[in-house]
């Protein structure tokens, strides 16, 4: 069930330019077209809102009731003003929505920057949902944040960006490659916590009274513990921790490579 909210205002702004990784490509990207994309939805009880992006911010707190209320700010630039509004019109975001579920997919065919058209495109996501919904968010180049404050899982995936959550009451899975991730875990969930990347830090605060088991690796960096209640080592080293906070339960597994990790207690 959802509303469509139509508010569209298309702008086209000079400046501008893209350069290709790996390709010594310069594309000149002088003109954007930029519009808001908004929808309302109601979400059942337990349910999850899942979001695939490919460049941009995606951005997650918590609403009223059964709500989802969605706002997403849509750019694309390109060679000429022309090209920016035809690329604009065609950036759609896919919606696929039942009672449990609902996915919003902006990635489409030739996300992010398409080299045959001269184009690259952006979507900035900021979504309010019930404080109980599970969240999936996945994206390529962009933050993830969700919080102040929420009583759901929480799955987050991107490739070139920081995942930062706050207030979180239930599991959490936190993946990145280029970026640093930063967990504040008001509560544990059954299947605790995970938390991996391969070039920044991992930085997580749980209740100092935890009962968890603890999991940490590093290649090149530091392991940090600060503040945990009856923390009890089973292998320690510059590279990995094994221990066991107060009478062990969920898992939380935390790992770097180039990076320090630190646990801290609340």
């Amino acid at each position: 069930m959802f509303r469509r909210l139509r508010h569209v205002s298309a702008l086209v702004v000079a400046g501008g330019a893209v350069l290709v990784a790996g390709c010594n490509v310069q594309l000149s990207l002088g003109s954007e077209a930029k519009d808001q994309w908004q929808r309302h939805y109601t979400l059942a009880r337990g349910g999850t809102l899942e979001i695939r992006n490919t460049n941009g911010l995606i951005h997650i707190e918590p609403g009223e009731g059964d709500a989802v209320d969605v706002t997403a700010d849509r750019l694309v630039k390109a060679s000429t003003d022309q090209a920016a509004k035809d690329g604009l019109a065609a950036f759609e975001i896919q919606e696929s929505v039942s009672p449990d579920h609902i996915l919003l997919d902006g990635t489409g065919r030739n996300g992010g920057i398409n080299i045959s058209f001269n184009m690259s495109r952006r979507i900035d996501y900021r979504v309010r949902v019930p404080e109980w919904a599970n969240v999936v968010l996945t994206s390529t180049n962009g933050e993830i944040q969700v919080g102040p404050k929420l009583t759901g899982t929480m799955r987050a995936e991107t490739t070139n960006g920081r995942i930062k959550g706050t207030g979180l009451e239930n599991s959490v899975k936190a993946s990145t490659t280029n970026g640093t991730i930063n967990l504040d875990v008001a509560k544990l969930g059954e299947d605790g916590i995970s938390g991996e990347t391969t070039n920044g830090t991992v930085d997580v605060t749980v209740p100092a009274a935890s009962a968890a088991r603890l999991s940490v690796r590093v290649t090149n960096g530091a392991i940090r513990t600060e503040g945990l209640n009856n923390l009890t080592y089973s292998e320690q080293s510059r590279r990995r921790v094994e221990a066991t906070i107060g009478d062990g339960g969920p898992a939380i597994k935390l790992e770097t490579t180039n990076g320090a990790v630190t646990v801290r207690g609340r």
